[in-house]
């Protein structure tokens, strides 16, 4: 049997992932697990092999908006960047040749199977795992995590410990630094922190927080500025 039968063969064995799951696991997770996916069936992870199992697997994550029958590749080559970058190293390779996965893939899979098998329950991973998706030794080996501690530090500031008592007492100034900025910082600078501080907080299950961020989002002109 040649590679692309065994490959047909193989995704229909496998249920594609409903629309949920693909929203927790997020994009490029979902090609990580693409590329294990080929790896496990002893088939190249090539470019064009890598966006056929995403789009079968996870098909609202890689479709077009209009055609959501058809896929879009350039999605999908722009996750295989982001896997690439030295910022995650969960994947090694490029489209002229095939892609594996890292160590660092391997457990970010690792990770997904076990969410899978406790129905996305994001509770049952601890804090650290929930935000970057790193195993126990990694947190161990590496002394510092950014976004980890930038969550961290918006729980920690004036602003946020404000907010849980008096929402009335919290000031502009505060907000910034809350967001790792002062109160010189361009409101520009602020809004682009406090959206990387939402897309964070939606991997966690901090109720609190979230509602801190949501506050400063619908009330940021009346508490920040334009």
């Amino acid at each position: 049997m040649n590679e692309k039968k065994k490959l047909l063969n193989e995704l229909k064995k496998h249920d594609t992932f409903n629309e949920e799951i693909q929203k927790k696991v997020g994009r490029d997770r979902a090609v990580v697990y693409s590329v294990y996916f080929l790896e496990n069936i002893g088939i190249e992870a090539t470019f064009q092999r890598i966006s056929v199992v995403a789009f079968k697997l996870f098909p609202e994550s890689f479709s077009f908006l209009e055609f959501p029958e058809y896929p879009d590749s350039r999605v999908i080559r722009n996750c295989l960047w982001h896997c690439v970058h030295k910022s995650k190293q969960w994947l090694i390779g490029s489209d002229k040749t095939h892609y594996n996965t890292t160590e660092k893939g391997k457990e970010v899979v690792k990770i997904f199977l076990k969410l899978i098998e406790n129905n996305m329950d994001i509770k049952s991973l601890p804090f650290y795992l929930q935000i970057r998706g790193i195993t126990k030794k990694e947190l161990i080996t590496k002394a510092t995590d950014a976004e980890i501690n930038f969550i961290q530090e918006i729980k920690n500031s004036k602003a946020y410990l404000l907010f849980m008592r008096d929402k009335d007492a919290v000031r502009s100034v505060d907000i910034k630094k809350s967001l790792g900025g002062d109160r010189y910082s361009p409101s520009s600078y602020i809004y682009n922190k406090l959206t990387k501080a939402l897309k964070l907080s939606e991997l966690t299950n901090d109720t609190n927080l979230k509602l801190y961020l949501n506050w400063v989002k619908n009330n940021w002109s009346k508490l920040v500025g334009d």
